[in-house]
This record gives C-alpha cells, sequence and structure tokens, in this order.
C-alpha cells in the first residue's frame, strides 16, 4: 500500500529538481495523479492523464493535499 508520505517524496524530488526555480512549490503541488507500475515504482502525470496499461492509480494531489489510495 502507498502512503501519503511516499506520494510527496515524489512529488518534492521532481518539484526540487525540475520545478524550484519556476514556481512556489503550492503552486506546482496541484493537478497531479499518481500511479504504480507492476514493478511497484510510482509515476506522476498531470490530472487526466492516463500513462501506459497495466498500472494503477494510487492517489492525487489538489491544492496541495496529497490523497492515497
Amino acid at each position: 500500500m502507498v502512503t501519503e508520505e511516499q506520494l510527496k517524496e515524489v512529488l518534492v524530488g521532481i518539484y526540487e529538481t525540475e520545478y524550484k526555480d519556476e514556481q512556489t512549490f503550492e503552486e506546482y503541488a496541484d493537478g497531479w495523479d499518481f500511479w504504480i507500475d507492476k514493478d511497484g515504482d510510482i509515476l506522476i502525470e498531470g490530472r487526466g492523464m492516463k500513462p501506459i496499461d497495466g498500472v494503477q492509480k494510487v492517489g492525487h494531489v489538489d491544492n496541495g493535499v496529497i490523497y492515497a489510495y
């Protein structure tokens, strides 16, 4: 089972390497969906995007609040 903390680690990691010079974390942390692939890797896609077949949606983030399910 994936936790909100695990999803936050992925979100923060991407933000710090690619977006921190362009926008605040609060601006960045909105409208993302989280998926997990068959190898257990967490994937992140923009809201409404569906990655390749065989992955399971495990959470999303809205206005900086991360939900895992």
